[in-house]
Order: structure tokens, then sequence, then C-alpha cells
């Protein structure tokens, strides 16, 4: 079985009707559109609560049975600002409850545990009529990751000039293409929180840190503050220097701060961002580096650069003066950007710590991976839900489909 997911915001027939001639199975489509899908706040239900269920209850969540037990998913995608937009980044946020908080090791990197024996084909068509070959290359990179890390096989559907189904394939990451260029004190910095957790989000934290050493140069954004959206665009264009702090999400941005960004118009100013992700090498945030980078390029901004931390779940269990070492260096990037305009070079290697796994890290977890150590963070708070007994379920396997 196939199904058709498509989240664009004005599904045509005729591109439908062309790419299903690719496939001879019987299938299903599904309209769903940007309303249709609430973005993740990453309450964690999914994971702690309610065990591969997540606590909305909308159009997504009905969807997700045809989803997992589908043998193809084709995902027809609208594109923003040189990415896939908000609606199509939901929706790939939105899959996380059909793999495990767990982590094992893959191919000498972090991933989650699959919760289901098998996951369909991921096969993905996005226009590239607004897009450079560079910004195409991105996003193909991108959804090769998201499915790599779905446990799935990657294809692009395109018209060049007949429709055709390519494999996508492994690619290092286009990143650390743009060299930093800002080179201006600034007095005035704005930081978005691009964090959608609406309590205790580790973003809060650090831009709380950064707040305390900076208040009066520093001016602090809640992107959770949809009603501020409008003016905010508006005044970006007159602001000289901005940084967006937030979580990896999925390998990339969550999705309410992609729809902030497809808010945003070309002008002169800086801009720099910054990624904190729980996955302790910081390579897992390439893809999304690389494509801030092009952003960047889009906006016609002087690029501040791309600060990436990792290991940082866990962060608020450390004792205080272990948290204070953890923030001290983006606190330290954000006055060297005040300072000199440019997020200074050795604070960026000193956060991103390791790229990569080390043969000694590697050793350590398979060493206790058996001792179940490693999942103890996660299995305390199943435990504290009264959902530990349920952490392997797997609500949708085998489940009626519906069609459309």
């Amino acid at each position: 079985m196939i199904t058709f997911f498509d989240l664009r915001m004005n599904p045509d027939p005729e591109t439908v009707a062309a790419i299903a001639s690719l496939y001879p199975e019987q299938l299903r489509y599904k309209a769903l559109g940007s309303a249709a899908i609430k973005p993740c706040i990453g309450c964690w239900s999914c994971w702690l609560k309610t065990p591969g269920r997540c606590a909305f209850k909308d159009t997504m969540a009905e969807s997700y049975p045809d989803y997992v037990n589908s043998d193809k998913v084709v995902l027809l995608m609208d594109t923003a600002q040189g990415f896939i937009n908000h609606s199509a980044k939901a929706f790939i946020d939105r899959t996380i409850p059909h793999y495990h908080p767990y982590i094992e090791i893959v191919d000498g990197e972090c991933h989650h545990k699959a919760r289901y024996e098998r996951y369909p084909e991921l096969h993905f068509y996005f226009d590239d009529q607004d897009l450079n070959q560079e910004e195409a290359q991105v996003i193909e990179d991108y959804l090769y990751r998201i499915a790599y890390h779905f446990l799935s096989k990657a294809y692009r559907i395109h018209k060049n000039p007949t429709w055709a189904l390519t494999e996508l394939r492994p690619r290092s990451a286009r990143n650390k293409a743009l060299r930093p260029n800002a080179a201006a004190r600034v007095d005035k910095l704005i930081l978005y929180n691009g964090s959608p957790r609406l309590r205790g989000s580790n973003t809060a934290l650090i831009l709380r840190a950064i707040s305390d050493a900076y208040g009066p140069n520093i001016v602090i954004r809640d992107l959770k503050q949809k009603k501020m959206w409008a003016q905010w665009a508006s005044d970006f264009p007159l602001e000289s220097a901005v940084i967006f702090v937030l979580p990896l999400y999925v390998h990339a941005m969550p999705s309410h701060l992609m729809a902030f960004i497809e808010m945003l118009q070309p002008s002169k100013g800086s801009l720099g961002f910054i990624v904190q992700q729980g996955f302790p090498e910081s390579s897992q945030s390439y893809f999304l580096e690389a494509y801030f980078e092009r952003l960047t390029q889009r906006l016609q901004r002087d690029y501040l650069g791309t600060a990436i931390k990792g290991g940082v779940e866990g962060f608020q269990l450390q004792p205080a003066k272990e948290q204070e070492k953890i923030l001290a260096p983006f606190v330290k990037l954000v006055g060297s950007v005040l300072e000199s305009g440019q997020m200074s070079a050795p604070i960026l290697a000193e956060l991103a710590d390791k790229a990569y796994l080390s043969k000694g890290m590697l050793f350590m977890f398979k060493l206790l991976a058996p001792t179940g150590l490693i999942n103890a963070f996660w299995d305390r708070q199943l435990k504290q839900n009264n959902a530990f007994q349920q952490r392997f379920d797997k609500p949708y396997d085998k489940c009626d489909v519906t069609v459309s």
C-alpha cells in the first residue's frame, strides 16, 4: 500500500495524477495542508506518558496508522526561504512518536531506536522552481538524512523534463561553505527563542544566562508569542544584528520557527544561529548549519556564524556548578558578538567540542548499553508517569487504515 500525504497549501490534481502514474500499487491520497498539522511542542508525552501516541488529537495523529502501515509514503511539499516549508517540517516533527527516546549507535553516531519492525520508504516531491541548485541540494541532503534516521529508503520525485523517481544517496553536509563576514560592534542584539516548549526549555535557560550578563544590550523575543510575529517580522529590516537560538528538531529547526522565518524579507544587517541538541556529537546539526548559511545569503545579511552545542539533554539535572560551566561558552559567545560583531572562532570550537563520537565514547557506550544505564534518564521519567510497562507499545502496528 502507498499513501500520498499532500502537505501543500494549494494541491493541484494534475501534479498528483502525474506522480501517481509512477506507481502501479494501490494508493491512498490525503490532503493535509498546514491547518491540519499542529506544530510539535516538545512535551515528550509520546515518549514518556503515552508511549507511541501523540498528545494532540488532530488530523495528523489520525493519519499515523496510514503512515506506519504503508509500504511507501509520498510527501508532496511546498518550499519557502530555500527549504521545506513549515507545514512539511511540522509533519516530519510529528513523526517522532514512531521512535523511542532510547539511543543506539549506528555507523558510529547516535540514533533513536525503532519502535516498529519496519518503516515505509519515503518519497519526496518539492517544486524547485524558486530554488537555486545549492538550495535544492541542501533540501535533498536533509531529506536523505531524515529518511536515514527514520530507517527508510529515500527517493526524490522530480520532473526534468519527464516525471522520474531518483533514489537519494548520502552526501556530506554542505556546511561551512559561507565564512562569517560580519565585523561591526553591536550595541543592540536581538535574540529569538526558537524552542517550542511551553516551559522549562534548555533554550530559555541559555537565554536567561545571556540576559543576566548583558541585559541592556539584549532583547529576547519568544517565538511562542505568535501574535507578535507580524510586528517582529516588520521590525527585522531595522535590526542590525539578530541571532536565532533553538533546539535541534529532527535535524533542523522546529516548525514554528520555520513559519516565522518564512515571513522575513531581505535586509541589511547580520544574522547568526545558536543550536543546542541532545545528541552529543555536533555533526548532527551540520545539515541544519548548511541551510542556515543559505538562508543568510537569501536574506542578504552578513553571516555571524552558527554555534552548535551537543549533549545538552539532561542539562537541568546537572549540579549548579556544572550548569554554569555549560552555560559559560554561550554567554562568552554573545559577548564576542557585542564586542566585535563576530562569533569568536575559539568559542565556537569550544561549544562544538566533539564533532563525532570518539573511539573511547563508542567503547563506553558498547560497555554500558547492556547494563541499562544508558536508558536510565528516560526510564526514570517513564516510571514517574506510570508508563514504564508501556514503553515498548506499538499502538499503530497493523491498525486499520483509512481510505480516501
